[in-house]
């Protein structure tokens, strides 16, 4: 992969000022160079690194595409470590892709999703757990997402990491050592447990902020259920303040998962509507209940609302219950609560819900608050979100494995086991730390990694 040459639109598609022809590889100045003339008559390899030329773009007939401006990159001091052309034409998708099929004609092959940060992580320019914020900066949605991906690009988590391999390989080293002078293997391995100590620690208070690091740059999927004309939709509405989803009395109308993303208290979160659980003959209805089931079953949070002059069915307490055994987050709302008096106590619904719930009313505006504070709180937890955290599930299961490795180190210390088995504990959680900047990843979790970015990233 890292021998043939790529190129790609770096741009969206659509109309907009200028779109970017990305071209990268040993040939990148080559193939780019077949279908640019320079203003001055030069060719394309005379190019002075970092510097601007403007050229015509032509085909393999020499007809003028267009005029660009093009920046030659040199690796390995460019984004993908390699030779890199970037060529800046005008917006419009007629226009970008007669440039890219010009560049492909001229020797290049198309890029894969994501190829050319890859080969950047590959190329050793950027760490995993930095190629991975790449992605998050993109796609960041809120102010905190945006800086938490920000801190992972410039390498402030994997910095921590590093810091922690070499005071955990310094430990290990004094295990070993250990061996060797027998009259210091107290003293010795005192320091270097604490120092495992001190890790595992470290690590720990990372992984509680790995939910809310995780709410950042996933988002928080929350999706309304509950029975039939209960007023999720209504809520659906008032929590996104927009007429987003169709009201009316006729129970079951909505049918069909509706998804839109909003911000509560700077956290992304992606809020779903869905058809009324209940029985029914209808078959496109049944094919809404099934949705919503699914949606529900896929979800962070689950607000089960219901009609709070109707009260609590035996049906909506087997959802519930269903989903609390689980150990599913479950916020009970009692809708319409502006219409008249709940039917059901406070205390009731405190026993069904766990204590999670809230009277609320999509006219009034009360709850909606409440509601949004409930959702977030699960996830803050009392953190800053301006602190570091994780950013990927990945992340988050490479620390808890090495947190898991020290821990097992720090027990069987304890228990009176040799250095020998605290060091294979020791080695296991160096392993898992590689893993989360890359030093040491499979095939596997690099195409998982990077099948999630566009083409021309």
């Amino acid at each position: 992969m890292k021998e043939e040459t790529i190129a790609a639109i770096a741009t969206p598609p659509g109309t907009g000022g200028i779109s970017i022809v990305r071209v990268s590889g040993p040939d990148a100045v080559l193939a780019a160079g077949k279908t640019l003339r320079l203003r001055s008559g030069a060719p394309l390899s005379s190019v002075r690194p970092w510097t601007v030329r403007l050229a015509s773009v032509v085909d393999r007939e020499g007809v003028a595409i267009d005029e660009a401006l093009v920046l030659v990159m040199r690796g390995p001091r460019s984004y993908t470590g390699e030779d890199l052309v970037e060529v800046q034409c005008h917006g419009g998708s007629l226009v970008s892709q007669k440039v890219l099929a010009s560049v492909l004609e001229a020797g290049a092959r198309h890029a894969e999703p994501g190829e050319f940060t890859r080969r950047a992580f590959l190329n050793g320019r950027i760490t995993l757990e930095e190629a991975e914020a790449v992605l998050e900066v993109v796609n960041a949605p809120t102010e905190y997402a945006l800086s938490q991906a920000g801190r992972r690009l410039r390498g402030e988590l994997g910095a921590r990491v590093r810091k922690w391999e070499t005071r955990l390989y310094s430990a290990l080293a004094a295990l070993q050592a250990s061996a060797d002078f027998p009259e210091d293997v107290d003293e010795v391995s005192s320091h270097a447990m604490g120092e495992v100590l001190s890790v595992h620690k470290e690590i720990a208070a990372l992984l509680d902020r790995a939910p809310l690091g995780l709410a950042l740059s996933c988002g928080i999927e929350a999706c309304l259920v509950g029975p039939p004309n209960a007023g999720k939709s209504s809520l659906f509405n008032a929590l996104l303040a927009a007429d987003r989803a169709i009201v009316t009395e006729v129970p079951g109308t909505t049918r069909d998962v509706l998804r839109e993303t909003t911000e509560w208290d700077g956290l992304p979160v992606i809020l779903l509507d869905t058809a009324g659980l209940r029985q029914t003959s209808d078959v496109v209805e049944i094919i809404g209940v099934e949705r919503a089931e699914r949606a529900a079953s896929e979800s962070e949070v689950i607000i089960y609302v219901f009609d709070s002059a109707l009260g609590l069915g035996s049906e909506d307490r087997d959802w519930i219950g269903k989903w609390l055994k689980q150990g599913r987050r479950v916020l009970l709302v009692a809708g319409k609560s502006d219409a008249g008096a709940c039917k059901v106590s406070e205390s009731e619904m405190n026993e069904v819900a766990g204590g999670a719930f809230v009277l609320a009313s999509a006219v009034t505006g009360a709850g909606l608050e409440e509601i949004k504070k409930r959702v977030t709180d699960w996830f803050r937890r009392g953190q800053d979100p301006r602190l570091l955290s994780p950013g990927s599930a990945r992340q988050v299961d490479c620390l808890r494995r090495a947190s898991s490795s020290l821990g097992e180190a720090l027990s069987r210390r304890s228990e009176g086991w040799t250095e020998d088995v605290v060091v294979l504990c020791l080695e296991e959680a160096l392993k898992a730390l590689a893993e989360l900047t890359g030093k040491d990843v499979s095939e596997e979790t690099l195409e998982q990694v990077f099948a999630r970015f566009c083409v021309g990233k």
